[in-house]
């Protein structure tokens, strides 16, 4: 029989201090691990619907609301672009609120970025990285737009056109990841691993109604707008759509928000709720 070893005093046995400092290491750790999880998207299905979909809701469309609700002058959601309601110009004592209130929702929506990324690199690896890379870039580029405000009050600025800058690359980077995105689910449905399809018909249809339809509206209207600048013989036929709703920045751009919106929710509803391996 082999004779078990009682610990002594010595090194089989913890000693307080070094107990203590195990213990205030693991706490260092989990305090680095906690933001860390969350920006990697390494989160639950829970804590996206019930504490991320709503703040997002809140701080992007419920500080936009607010600041339409004290502006100044009269806002039509169908017209003015979205960026009057954070400029000091047009909304000099509101638009404090909106702008912070965009700048926390790209923070708030890089998670999902690393969400859904997990759910999808089984189909394709390459897809879902490249959607991962390009829609957290626009969400970084998201916070930078509500956060930067180029044309001061006094109408001066070394980069006058910055935030319009970032706000299209963020406008162009998340579009590119959903529709990176949508194309992985596609092929995990109609080709599916191991006879077992991994991602649910409803998850689909909301993807490609939400992802590609918004993007081949910008993208019909924004060609139809080049062809009118061209002056070819036919693009006076063009020239009658200028009066439509649907020819104005301003309407897709409150469109593909709410489009965004909803693709985060559908994802955190019908997507596996683990990673899949």
């Amino acid at each position: 029989m082999r004779r078990q070893i009682e610990p002594t005093d010595g090194a089989g046995v913890i000693k307080p201090r070094l107990k203590a400092e195990a213990l205030g290491a693991a706490a260092g750790l989990l305090g680095f691990g906690g933001p860390l999880n969350f920006f990697s998207g390494n989160l639950t299905r829970r804590t996206l619907l019930f504490v991320l979909i709503p703040l997002i809701f809140l701080s992007y469309f419920g500080t936009l609301a607010s600041a339409i609700f004290f502006s100044p002058i009269a806002y039509d959601w169908r017209y003015s672009v979205i960026s009057h309601l954070i400029s000091p110009r047009n909304n000099p004592e509101f638009h404090t609120v909106p702008s912070l209130g965009i700048a926390i929702t790209g923070l708030l929506i890089i998670p999902f970025a690393g969400y859904i990324n997990g759910r999808l690199r089984v189909v394709s690896r390459l897809g879902a990285d490249i959607g991962t890379v390009a829609f957290a870039n626009g969400a970084i580029l998201l916070t930078l737009a509500g956060l930067i405000v180029s044309h001061g009050h006094a109408g001066t600025s070394s980069l006058p056109r910055l935030h319009e800058m970032c706000a299209r690359t963020a406008a162009f980077g998340i579009g590119t990841g959903l529709v990176a995105f949508c194309l992985c689910a596609l092929k995990g449905y109609f080709i599916p691993a191991k006879g077992k399809k991994l991602y649910q018909r409803r998850l689909l249809i909301s993807w490609s109604l939400l992802a590609l339809c918004p993007i081949f509206g910008v993208t019909f209207t924004g060609c139809l707008s080049e062809i009118m600048r061209a002056h070819l013989l036919w693009s006076y036929h063009i020239d009658q759509l200028k009066n439509s709703l649907f020819w104005h920045l301003a309407f897709w751009e409150w469109i593909g928000s709410a489009a965004v919106f909803l693709f985060l929710l559908s994802s955190a509803l019908f997507l596996p709720e683990e990673t899949c391996s």
